[in-house]
C-alpha cells in the first residue's frame, strides 16, 4: 500500500470519528437549546412584532442566548471545514460518494434546524459568517501550501502509488497525482511504471528537475522488477 493511500485511510478514520462527534454534538446542542427556547419563548409576548420578540428574548436570557449563539457558530465552522476537507480528500474516489451525500444532508438539516424559531435570522448570519470563515481558511491554506518549497533533491523518490491491476490504471493515478503539484512552479516531478512480482503495477513518483518556472509532465516507463 502507497504512503498516499495509508495517509488517506488514516484521515477516513479520523474523520468519521470526528463526524461521529459532531452529530453527537448538534443534537445534544439541538436538544439543549429547543428546552431553553421553549421555556423562554413562552414569556415573550406574542402581541409583539418580530423583531420585537427577538429583542425580548435576547434581552431577559442575554446570557444563555450568547452561549448557545456562540456554540452554534463553532459547530457551524466544525462542520462546514470538516465536511468539506473529507470532500477535497475524497472527491475523485467513487466509493465515497454516499459518505459525502449523507454527510452533507445532515448538515443541512442541523442547520435548518436552526432556522425554525426567533432567533433564526442570527442564526442565518451565523452560517453566512462560518461559510466565509471556512471559505477564507482553505484559500489562505491552499495558498500557503504552493508557496512551501521543496526540500527533496533531483531524482529523490517522493511517493509509490499502487498497487494497480493494469498498467493504464497505473498511469491514470500518476497523472491525477502529478496534477495535484501543477501549482509547483519549483519542481518537475515524473512517473515510472513498473510491474512487481506479485503482478500488480506501481508508479514511483520522484523529482525529475529543481528549478524555477517550469512544466509538470509524466513520462511513462515500464521496468520489471525481479
Amino acid at each position: 500500500m502507497s504512503n498516499t493511500n495509508t495517509i488517506k485511510n488514516i484521515f477516513l478514520r479520523r474523520f468519521f470519528l470526528i463526524e461521529g462527534i459532531l452529530v453527537a454534538g448538534w443534537i445534544i446542542y439541538l436538544i439543549n437549546f429547543y428546552l431553553f427556547y421553549k421555556e423562554a419563548y413562552f414569556y415573550i409576548d406574542k402581541r409583539l412584532s418580530f423583531f420585537l420578540q427577538l429583542l425580548s428574548l435576547l434581552n431577559d436570557n442575554w446570557t444563555e442566548s450568547i452561549i448557545y449563539l456562540v456554540f452554534g457558530f463553532l459547530l457551524m465552522v466544525w462542520t462546514m471545514f470538516s465536511t468539506y476537507l473529507f470532500y477535497l480528500v475524497n472527491k475523485k474516489e467513487q466509493q465515497h460518494i454516499v459518505s459525502v451525500l449523507l454527510f452533507l444532508s445532515l448538515n443541512i438539516l442541523f442547520f435548518l434546524s436552526l432556522l425554525f424559531n426567533i432567533v433564526g435570522l442570527i442564526y442565518f448570519v451565523l452560517m453566512i459568517l462560518a461559510l466565509s470563515l471556512v471559505y477564507i481558511i482553505f484559500v489562505l491554506a491552499m495558498n500557503d501550501f504552493r508557496k512551501i518549497d521543496f526540500y527533496y533533491e533531483e531524482g529523490e523518490t517522493i511517493d509509490t502509488l499502487g498497487p494497480f491491476e493494469t498498467e493504464d490504471k497505473a498511469k491514470k493515478e500518476a497523472t491525477s497525482f502529478i496534477a495535484q503539484w501543477q501549482g509547483k512552479e519549483s519542481v518537475r516531478l515524473s512517473g515510472e511504471i513498473y510491474l512487481d512480482t506479485n503482478n500488480k503495477y506501481y508508479t514511483d513518483i520522484y523529482i525529475e528537475t529543481i528549478k524555477k518556472d517550469c512544466s509538470i509532465y509524466f513520462n511513462k516507463e515500464k521496468v520489471n522488477v525481479k
